[in-house]
């Protein structure tokens, strides 16, 4: 199976352990005891397949027309009610938009320009100009995220919305992997389609395991971060999670060791010429 991104979280196991020892008169007794055992937990997504990416276009086109015949208005038609009331932004809003725009472009542009040189030849107020001006990109992507979320919260109510967020769902239920200490995969969420998984689901989410809450809080999470984000691979998601602040551990790389193959004996001068003797006698024979 091929594997979208990996990470790993604490978790607590309860194993019952099996002890002997003689009584009295010499007999073997055996007792069984339950132990709790913590371990680090490797959960991992699944590289999404074709098929799976027809099925969740389906899915997401089925949810759509679900909310639209609910009522629930399509952002075109919210978008159009806007416009119609002055619009989304304010004019406020719009110069704040493009004050933060500017900011992190001229930002990358000075950034850039220093990285261009390379790190050994920089002096040291470059290199603490550039740390400070990664910074403050940093903080102004931040800014902007935030801007644009606080405006995107008066489309949540809209049919797309809806489908887009059942549609999240619908990948966590079908990526989402553990793997255990020999490296047998199982799916977290088991059943045959849609409706199986989702109950499967619902009754992790009920579950007092505070494994299994933070768990579905991570699958949730990440899945999302891919939706939306598009990221394809373990470092896209490290670096996107690194932008972002999140920590990860991350997954430890199996690399086959191989013996050290021990350099050819060079041979000496001496017995060199030893040998063209030799040879050269043989030939005269």
């Amino acid at each position: 199976m091929k594997k979208l991104f990996a990470f790993k979280l604490d978790r607590e196991i309860k194993e019952t352990v099996s002890e002997s020892s003689k009584n009295d008169k010499g007999e073997t007794v055996t007792t069984e005891k339950e132990v709790t055992k913590e371990t680090r937990q490797t959960v991992l997504l699944k590289k999404p397949t074709r098929s799976l990416f027809d099925d969740a276009e389906l899915f997401y086109g089925v949810k759509l027309s679900e909310g639209i015949k609910a009522g629930l208005l399509t952002r075109a038609l919210l978008a159009k009610r806007f416009s119609n009331d002055g619009g989304v932004l304010s004019e406020d809003d719009k110069d704040k938009y493009a004050e933060l725009y500017l900011k992190l472009y001229e930002t990358q542009l000075d950034a850039e320009r220093i990285s261009s040189t390379p790190e050994k030849k920089r002096s040291k107020d470059d290199q603490s100009r550039l740390d400070n001006l990664l910074e403050d990109s940093a903080d102004l992507r931040r800014q902007l995220t935030d801007f644009e979320m606080a405006q995107s919260s008066l489309f949540e109510q809209t049919a797309e919305n809806r489908a887009r967020n059942k549609t999240i769902l619908w990948w966590v239920l079908h990526l989402s992997h553990l793997e255990d200490e020999e490296g047998k995969i199982t799916p977290v969420f088991e059943g045959k389609d849609f409706e199986d998984k989702l109950d499967a689901y619902d009754e992790l989410e009920a579950s007092d395991d505070e494994f299994y809450d933070q768990l579905l809080k991570k699958l949730i999470y990440y899945v999302s971060f891919w939706y939306v984000g598009r990221v394809t691979s373990q470092e896209e998601f490290e670096q996107l999670l690194e932008d972002s602040g999140e920590e990860i551990e991350k997954p430890e790389e199996k690399s086959e060791e191989k013996p050290e193959e021990k350099p050819k004996e060079s041979k000496k001068p001496k017995e060199a010429k030893e040998n063209k003797s030799e040879e050269k006698k043989e030939e005269a024979k």
